[in-house]
C-alpha cells in the first residue's frame, strides 16, 4: 500500500513542496528513507518507531519504504517526522483519511520519543508556500503558532502531539488555539538626546535613517561612535507588514525564534566582533545558513565596529552584497540566494593609537597611519554613502547637560522623508537603492550649480559611484527639508560626507 503526504522544505529561504511517500509491503523487515536526506532524516525512523509506540499505534514487522520527492534535492532538517508518521499511520491502517486530509494540508513538525510534536525552523515559509499553492491549511506544532499567523489566509491546525493529528483528521477536531496575543515592539531604552554633542554625527546618522545609507564614523576612542550608532534604530520608522515577514523568514531559517520571540517586529541591530568569520558574517557553511549581513536585512542595521580589524578577506566580500542587495552562495550542487539589503554602520580609529585628530596624544607616524587605513579598501569605502570624521568632546561639552533633540523628533523628519520616497520612488524604495533611470528623474540639479558640482568632484576625487551617491544624499537632504528639487545646499552638505 502506498500512500502520500504533502509536506516542504527550503533552500535558502526559499520553500518547495516536498512529497513524503510512503510504502510498505510483506517482506524482510526493514525501514528506508531515501530521496537525498541528511543524517537527521535518516535518523528520523528511530523517532517515529517510538513515538508511535507510545501513542499506542503498535507497528507490526513489514518492509518501509520512504521516499522525499523531489529526489533530486537534497533535504536536511527534522520536519518530516510527523508527515512520514502520519503516512505510516494511514498505511498501517491505524488511521483513515475519509475527509481528505492530507490531499490538502502541509504537514511538518518534530517528533519526540513520547510522541510530542516539537517546534522546527522554517516555518512561515511553509506557511508562504502554502499560500501560494492554495493549499487549505496546514499542520504544525503549536509552538510555531505565533510565527505562522502572521500569514494571513491559510488556515492553521496546531498540535502537541500524534493523537491531536488523528483526532483532527479523524474527527476534525482542533485543539483550543492559544490565546490572541499582540507583539508590541518594546520601549527604547536609549535615546538621541543622550549623546553630547556631535552634532554633524547626529546629522549623518539622521541621513542614513532617511534614505538607507551606509555610513562611515572615524574618530578617537571614546568620541561617541558605538553610543550613535546604537541609537539609529530609535530614529527609524516601525517596521512595515512586508518587512516584517521578509525579516521573520531569515530569522526563522537561522532558527532564531523562539517563544517569547515568535516574530521580528523590531528592527535588527546586528553587531558583529571583529574576530568573526566570513561564513557567520557572509553566510554559509556546512549547511547553508544565512550570515550576520542577512539577518540585519529587510530594514535592519549591521553596526561592525572596528571596521579596519576585521579581515581584508571578509571587508571585500561585502562589496557585492552592498552592491546587489542580494548575496548569491553557489555549492556543487545548488546555489542559495540570501537577501543582504540592510544598512551598513562601520565604526573605526583614524590610526592605530586612535588619537590622529589630537595631535599631542598620537603616536603614529604618517607612514603607519597610511598603513592602517590602508586596509580598508577603495572598493569598499567607495560604497560608503556618508564618512563622518568624529573628535573628542570639550570639557565644556563633557561636563555640560545633554540638550540635544530626542530620537522621537528625529524619527518624525525621518518618516516624513521616507514617505516622500516611497510616494516618489514606490513602495520600500529608498534613496540609496535608486537605479540609473530614477536617478536621471528624481535627481536632477539646476543648471547654475552644474558648473560648480564639476569643480567639487574633481577637486574631491570622486568616483562614478561617488558621484551617484552625492546625488543620492542629496536627494534624502532634500526630503528631509521637505523641498521638491535638490538645492545648491543640499549638494554642499552631501559633498562635506565625502573624504578625498
Amino acid at each position: 500500500m502506498n500512500v502520500r503526504v504533502l509536506s516542504a522544505s527550503y533552500i535558502g529561504v526559499d520553500p518547495y513542496l516536498v512529497e513524503v511517500e510512503v510504502d510498505i509491503s510483506a517482506a524482510l523487515p526493514m525501514f528506508s528513507i531515501v530521496g537525498l536526506g541528511d543524517t537527521a532524516i535518516a535518523e528520523s525512523r528511530f523517532r517515529i518507531k517510538t513515538a508511535l509506540k507510545n501513542c499506542g499505534f503498535s507497528m507490526f514487522p513489514r518492509r518501509i519504504v520512504v521516499n522525499l520527492s523531489p529526489a533530486g534535492i537534497r533535504k536536511e532538517g527534522v520536519q518530516f517526522d510527523l508527515p512520514i508518521a502520519l503516512g505510516l499511520m494511514l498505511t498501517m491502517g491505524f488511521l483513515t483519511d475519509k475527509n481528505k486530509i492530507i490531499d490538502n494540508y502541509l504537514i511538518i513538525g518534530e517528533l519526540s520519543l513520547d510522541g510530542h510534536v516539537r517546534s522546527i525552523k522554517g516555518t512561515i515559509n511553509t506557511m508562504i508556500l502554502a499560500k501560494e499553492k492554495k493549499y487549505k491549511g496546514i499542520i504544525l506544532p503549536i509552538d510555531n503558532y505565533r510565527e505562522a499567523s502572521i500569514i494571513k489566509g491559510v488556515k492553521i491546525i496546531p498540535v502537541r502531539t500524534l493523537n491531536d493529528v488523528e483526532n483532527f483528521i479523524k474527527n476534525n477536531k482542533i485543539i483550543d488555539l492559544p490565546p490572541e496575543e499582540t507583539f508590541l515592539p518594546p520601549p527604547y531604552e536609549v535615546d538621541f538626546s543622550d549623546v553630547k554633542g556631535q552634532v554633524q554625527g547626529k546629522r549623518g546618522l539622521e541621513i542614513a535613517a532617511a534614505g538607507g545609507h551606509n555610513i562611515l564614523l572615524i574618530g578617537s576612542p571614546g568620541s561617541g561612535k558605538s553610543m550613535l550608532a546604537k541609537r539609529i534604530i530609535t530614529i527609524m520608522p516601525p517596521m512595515t507588514e512586508k518587512e516584517i515577514i521578509e525579516c521573520t523568514k531569515v530569522h526563522s531559517v537561522a532558527g532564531e525564534l523562539n517563544s517569547k520571540k515568535p516574530i521580528i517586529n523590531v528592527r535588527p541591530f546586528r553587531s558583529p566582533h571583529h574576530t568573526s568569520s566570513s561564513v557567520s558574517i557572509i553566510g554559509g557553511g556546512t549547511k547553508i545558513m544565512p550570515g550576520e549581513i542577512s539577518l540585519a536585512s529587510s530594514g535592519g542595521v549591521l553596526f561592525l565596529d572596528e571596521f579596519p580589524e576585521f579581515s581584508r578577506t571578509l571587508l571585500e566580500s561585502l562589496r557585492q552584497p552592498l552592491e546587489d542587495g542580494i548575496v548569491s552562495i553557489t555549492r556543487a550542487m545548488y546555489r542559495v540566494e540570501f537577501p543582504s539589503k540592510f544598512l551598513l554602520i562601520a565604526a573605526a580609529n583614524p590610526c592605530k593609537c586612535g588619537f590622529l585628530y589630537e595631535k599631542d596624544r598620537c603616536t603614529c607616524s604618517q607612514h603607519e597611519v597610511n598603513q592602517y587605513m590602508r586596509k580598508l579598501s577603495g572598493p569598499i569605502l567607495d560604497r560608503i554613502d556618508l564618512h563622518i570624521e568624529m573628535r573628542r568632546l570639550s570639557e565644556e561639552e563633557l561636563t555640560g547637560i545633554p540638550d540635544g533633540e530626542t530620537s522621537e523628533i528625529i524619527r518624525k523628519r525621518v518618516e516624513n522623508a521616507r514617505k516622500r520616497q516611497e510616494e516618489r520612488n514606490g513602495e520600500g524604495a529608498l534613496n540609496a537603492y535608486l537605479g540609473q533611470k530614477e536617478m536621471r528623474k528624481y535627481c536632477t540639479i539646476a543648471d547654475e550649480d552644474k558648473d560648480y558640482f564639476k569643480k567639487a568632484i574633481k577637486m574631491l576625487e570622486v568616483s562614478a559611484r561617488g558621484y551617484d551617491k552625492i546625488l543620492k544624499v542629496a536627494r534624502t537632504i532634500a526630503d528631509l527639508n521637505n523641498d521638491e528639487n535638490i538645492q545648491r545646499e543640499h549638494l554642499l552638505e552631501a559633498m562635506s560626507f565625502r573624504r578625498k
